[in-house]
C-alpha cells in the first residue's frame, strides 16, 4: 500500500511531469525570497495557533498579551534592532517585517474573540492520520484541529486569505479529512462538521463544507491514477501552472521517448 500526501495528489492533478519531477526525481527547485518569507509568516502564525490550543486542552486559556510576546519571540530575529524592524524593506504578499507584526495582532485578537469559549473543547491539534482509501492506497494528512462544542464535533482547517471562489481547490483537503476523521471516530460522524477557518479574515468563523458522494468517488479514482501511472505524461503548456512552473526546463526536453528510456535504463 502506497500512502499519498494531499501535496502529492494535487501536484499529480496539476501535472503528472510535476509530480514525478518534485516527489518521486526530488530534483531541487528554487523558492524565491519573498515566498520563503510569507510561508514562515504563515508557519509562525500556525505554531502560535497550535500553542494556543495546546494549552487551551490542558485547562488554561493564553492571554492575548502572551500570545503577542510569543510571536515577537518567534518572529523577529534576536540581534534585530528596533530601526532594522522598522525599515525592513523585504515585501511579501501580506507585507514587510514590521506590518506582519500589525496583521498578526489582529489574527490573533481573532483568535481569542473565537475559540476563548469555555464550551470549546480542543480534541485533537496538528494531529497526522493515516487513512486507506482504496486496496492499494491511502492518504497521509493532518487535522489542523478538532474540537467539541454544543453536542457538534468541528474538524477545522486553517486557511489563509481564502476567496470563496477558490473553495474548490480544497475540496481533495475536505473530502480527505472526512474519510480519515470517519476511519477514525466512526461513531462520531453524525455529530462532525468539517470546514475552514481563514486566520487572516478578521471577520472569519467557522465555513462548513459538505462532502458529498461524488467527492469520495473523486478521492478514489485520483489516488488509484497516482498508483497506477508510470510515464507521468506533461501537459506542457495547457494549463496556467505552466507560466510559473519550476521544473521548466527539464520539462522542455521531455518527451514520451525519454521516459521510454528511463524505463528501459
Amino acid at each position: 500500500m502506497i500512502h499519498i500526501t494531499i501535496p502529492q495528489l494535487k501536484d499529480f492533478q496539476t501535472c503528472e511531469r510535476l509530480y514525478d519531477y518534485r516527489h518521486i526525481q526530488k530534483l531541487p527547485e528554487t523558492t524565491g525570497g519573498r515566498q520563503l518569507y510569507s510561508i514562515k509568516f504563515e508557519n509562525t502564525l500556525k505554531s502560535i495557533v497550535h500553542y494556543f490550543f495546546y494549552k487551551k486542552q490542558s485547562g488554561i486559556t493564553p492571554s492575548y498579551s502572551s500570545l503577542l510576546n510569543r510571536w515577537e519571540k518567534l518572529w523577529f530575529p534576536k540581534d534585530s534592532s528596533t530601526y532594522e524592524i522598522i525599515h525592513e524593506q523585504h515585501e511579501t504578499a501580506y507585507g514587510n517585517m514590521a506590518s506582519l507584526t500589525t496583521k498578526a495582532a489582529s489574527v490573533l485578537l481573532g483568535l481569542m474573540e473565537n475559540f476563548s469559549d469555555q464550551d470549546i473543547i480542543p480534541i485533537a491539534i496538528d494531529e497526522e492520520y493515516i487513512c486507506p482509501i482504496t486496496d492499494d492506497t491511502a492518504i497521509k494528512d493532518k487535522f489542523d484541529l478538532i474540537f467539541y462544542k454544543n453536542n457538534s464535533v468541528y474538524i477545522v482547517k486553517w486557511i489563509f486569505n481564502s476567496k470563496n471562489k477558490y473553495e474548490d481547490t480544497y475540496v481533495v483537503d475536505f473530502t480527505s479529512m472526512h474519510v480519515g476523521f470517519k476511519n477514525k471516530f466512526p461513531d462520531k460522524m453524525n455529530i462532525a462538521k468539517i470546514g475552514y477557518y481563514d486566520l487572516l479574515n478578521s471577520k472569519s468563523n467557522f465555513n462548513e463544507f459538505r462532502v458529498e458522494t461524488a467527492d469520495i468517488e473523486a478521492l478514489k479514482y485520483w489516488c488509484e491514477s497516482l498508483r497506477q501511472e508510470s510515464v507521468f505524461p506533461h501537459r506542457r503548456g495547457l494549463t496556467s501552472y505552466c507560466r510559473s512552473c519550476p521544473f521548466d526546463k527539464p520539462c522542455s526536453k521531455w518527451t514520451f521517448l525519454t521516459k521510454k528510456e528511463e524505463r528501459n535504463a
